[in-house]
């Protein structure tokens, strides 16, 4: 067997084996597996190292993936990160911080080489790691209510496994409620009995996790919808929605867990002063911030547009807008393709939940990858597709 054959195998293999296993467990792990060491440990051997191998192998893959928009601004951004360690007072072992643009990147990669060499498969993996985070929320919501009832636990649904926080829940099961209404909205049959119920589910349990954060990426994701292909449906989406936001509104409310908008103004005050310090090019890549509030000191901006403008100034922020600019501006052109209108839903989704909450903007992967790097790797991967002419089927029509 000669070295052609060999990498051929091996190629073939990570494709047929490593990748869907790896994006399968990226997307559910941190409600399948135990601690957030096993999750990055599982997309470092299922998803960066078969991405490098492949790429060692076929070098040639590497030519129609870089030259797409979205890659070339999430790797400008990543330059721009990587000088600003420069001048970063951060704490943290410069290798380990160089290497979370890295990550992101491959990544990006593993999206656009797996849409390459098996779009279909991709979208099968995607939509089997929805269905299972369905049954996931289920699991969820009956054991918040037995601890509730039995154990007298917490109001808020906080997750469970690796999920404890009922903000980072929301993001996790938000994104996949985002999945299932795109596909409700552009499925020829509005009244498929999973697709509503997956998303009544979903939806009841974000009200659960009594977090305001994702009901603003539903609003803004809606609003998308509505611009980017109107449709009736959108309308009924859009009264459910009300109908969801105030009945949390009123949980929260009667159960005394409401907490208005949580010193949000005064945190994002004291984050505006620390970064008139250093306006132009920030405080560098994961510099600490301490902010100081009538209730005690916060270190987390709890916007991830004003971290990226803490950490990366105002040229860090107007190439972290870049890539949005690039995706939306790509995903408005091909509204019409099923996948790409669900995906860039999902990513206006997760811009909206990142105006009130977060600061990772990167990291390895976690609760705020669902908010940006899944949706953009999503995207990303259409963009490869459609432009090496290889637009596939569409998502497979199952549920």
């Amino acid at each position: 067997m000669n070295s052609l054959d060999i990498r051929q195998k091996l190629d073939v293999f990570l494709i047929r084996y490593a990748f869907p296993i790896g994006w399968f467990l990226l997307l559910t792990g941190l409600f399948m597996l135990g601690s957030h060491g096993t999750y990055h440990r599982v997309f470092y051997w299922l998803l960066i190292a078969p991405c490098v191998l492949i790429l060692i192998a076929r070098p040639e893959l590497l030519r129609p993936l870089i030259r797409q928009p979205i890659f070339i601004m999430v790797s400008i951004f990543s330059a721009y990160v990587w000088l600003s360690l420069i001048w970063s007072k951060a704490d943290e072992d410069l290798l380990k911080m160089f290497k979370m643009p890295l990550y992101v990147i491959v990544f990006m990669l593993s999206a656009g080489i797996f849409a390459l060499r098996d779009a279909r498969r991709l979208e099968q993996v995607l939509h089997a790691s929805a269905q299972i985070a369905v049954f996931s929320a289920v699991c969820a919501l009956l054991y918040h209510y037995y601890e509730l009832f039995f154990h007298g636990g917490d109001l808020r649904l906080s997750g469970y496994g690796v999920l404890y926080n009922p903000l980072l829940t929301a993001h996790v099961y938000g994104a996949f409620a985002i999945y299932w209404l795109g596909r409700w909205y552009v499925s020829g049959n509005p009244w498929k009995p999973f697709q509503l119920i997956s998303l009544g589910i979903l939806g009841w349990l974000l009200v659960q996790t009594g977090s305001k954060t994702p009901f603003l990426g539903l609003a803004l994701a809606l609003l998308w919808l509505l611009i980017a292909r109107k449709s009736r449906r959108g309308w009924l989406a859009m009264i459910v929605f009300l109908l969801l936001a105030s009945i949390q509104f009123i949980l929260t409310i009667k159960g005394n867990v409401w907490s208005g908008a949580s010193y949000r103004p005064e945190i994002w005050t004291e984050t505006l002063k620390q970064f008139s310090l250093a306006p132009w090019f920030g405080h560098g890549y994961n510099a600490p911030i301490i902010i100081p509030t009538s209730v005690g000191d916060f270190y987390d901006q709890h916007n991830i547009l004003l971290a990226v403008m803490y950490e990366g100034g105002i040229v860090g922020l107007v190439l972290w807008a870049g890539i949005y600019i690039g995706a939306l501006r790509f995903s408005w052109r091909l509204r019409r393709n099923d996948l790409v209108l669900i995906a860039s839903t999902w990513l206006v989704f997760g811009l909206g939940s990142g105006l009130t909450e977060g600061s990772s903007f990167l990291s390895r992967p976690k609760e705020h990858w669902f908010l940006i790097w899944i949706p953009l790797a999503l995207l990303f991967a259409s963009s490869v597709l459609l432009k090496e002419g290889r637009q596939s089927d569409g998502i497979p029509e199952k549920t």
